[in-house]
């Protein structure tokens, strides 16, 4: 079929503007499904290889690590224990953790001084 030419008194169209595409919220009707159950409470003790601090609690996680001898160059390092916490709500679960039944061996960051009033 073949395509019309403009006349002079048909005016040329004008190219429009696209309109931006608009965002519709539509409501969510299903729950996100749950991946991993939160830990239960209880004593945790810091099993990643490295030291980790969390912003949202006052505390500083150590990573386990053996004595090192000192030498000539070195002068060594104690041995550290790793942080063992106790979390009453459950401990984070970003794998660093493990739950242990060792005695917590941490205070907040932001406690207090350690006193012992008889």
């Amino acid at each position: 079929m073949p395509i019309a030419k403009p006349t002079k008194d048909t005016p040329e169209p004008t190219p429009q503007p696209e309109e931006p595409a608009t965002l519709t919220a539509e409501p969510d009707t299903e729950a996100p499904a749950v991946t991993e159950p939160t830990p239960e409470p209880g004593v945790y003790e810091f099993t990643h290889f490295a030291d980790c601090v969390y912003p949202h609690v006052p505390l500083t996680c150590r990573a386990a690590r053996p004595e090192r001898p000192a030498t000539e160059d070195d002068p060594g390092e104690a041995e550290v224990k790793a942080t063992v916490f106790d979390w009453p709500f459950g401990a984070p679960d970003d794998g660093r953790w493990t739950k242990t039944r060792k005695k917590p061996n941490q205070n907040p960051d932001n406690a207090g001084p350690l006193t012992s009033e008889e």
